[in-house]
């Protein structure tokens, strides 16, 4: 089987727009010089693991060398896309899917060698991320983006029952994200793959549980367990499906922390259970986020996503115009 070929960007994380921020800076995208069709995906990536729900949350320009910004239009329409000279060399239009995503085609009437570029718009009443696929393989454009924290580290009093860890996993592609790793697979050094969510939708999130190993007693305060682990997914960055696991034990000054800090929220409890309802604060009475994969941290007006900045590429660094650096 061949390895698809396809071009997945922005290349450090996905691309916020605001709302009513102008076109984002034009993106470069290869087209081959004998082809007469290419594809674009494009996602628009909505908050607490679902689509953003907006009918048509963007705006498409392609432009072909040094000619004029076309705006795609939806099918049955079409644009035309000149060269540097407006002399015609493509036709194109998109069409929706679900989840999120909309489908470009371009029909090339008049294969060259010269550059291809895209800048989206968000049309949306809320700030959303994009990110998009380009090949001229329709089916290849369906790629899956893995999102998640790669170190969980946990500290245990030595020869006690050590909390499982949990792994959000978030998937920002235009493809479904396929964990191939079984439940029940030896991760190394004791730490066992307990149970997963094996397939993610595209705007979807899952997770993985992992049964930790316990710490041993050990003499001067060492042991532990540590491992690296990479899962089989239909991703081709072996660096983003790579897990860094860890298990040290807590030792003396650490071990009276843990008691202290246990006392005082005892004692909060209590406190709290005391207190009569309608002298409580209206935040206690709040349902908290179930989760952190489900809400984002920044503060207020700063839009929910449903990748968490931990989730998500830092993009303060980003060369694309018109992105919010993550907090």
């Amino acid at each position: 089987m061949v390895d698809p070929v396809f071009q997945m960007f922005p290349k450090e994380g996905p691309l916020r727009l605001t709302v009513g921020s102008p076109p984002s800076t034009p993106v470069a995208f290869r087209v081959g010089a004998q082809l007469t069709s290419m594809f674009l995906r494009v996602i628009a990536i909505g908050k607490e693991c679902a689509p953003s729900g907006e009918p048509d949350p963007v705006a498409i320009e392609l432009r072909v060398g040094i000619g004029d910004f076309a705006l795609v239009p939806r099918e049955p329409d079409t644009v035309t896309i000149g060269d540097d000279f407006g002399v015609p060399v493509a036709t194109a239009s998109w069409s929706p899917e679900l989840r999120g995503i909309v489908l470009v085609r371009m029909d090339i009437t008049k294969p060259s060698d010269l550059p291809w570029h895209l800048r989206i718009r968000n049309k949306a009443p809320v700030d959303l991320d994009f990110v998009w696929v380009a090949s001229d393989l329709e089916e290849d454009t369906r790629q899956p983006r893995l999102l998640m924290d790669l170190f969980h580290g946990r500290q245990a009093i030595p020869g006690a029952p050590v909390d499982d860890i949990v792994v959000n996993v978030a998937n920002g592609g235009t493809g479904d994200l396929v964990i191939d790793t079984p439940a029940g697979t030896d991760l190394g050094n004791g730490f066992v793959l307990d149970e997963l969510t094996p397939t993610v939708p595209p705007n979807g999130c899952g997770h993985l549980t992992i049964n930790a190993p316990r710490v041993e007693h050990a003499p001067f305060g060492a042991g532990g367990h540590s491992t690296d682990f990479t899962l089989e997914a239909n991703t081709h960055d072996e660096q983003q499906r790579t897990l860094h696991l860890s298990v040290s034990g807590k030792f003396g000054k650490e071990k009276e922390k843990d008691h202290k800090d246990k006392e005082g929220k005892d004692s909060k409890d209590k406190e709290h259970k005391d207190t009569p309802i309608e002298l409580m604060m209206a935040g206690d009475l709040l349902p908290q986020p179930l989760a952190p994969v489900f809400s984002w941290a920044g503060a207020a007006p700063r839009p929910e996503h449903f990748i968490p900045p931990e989730l998500r590429p830092d993009t303060a660094t980003s060369a694309l115009a018109h992105e919010d650096p993550a907090p």
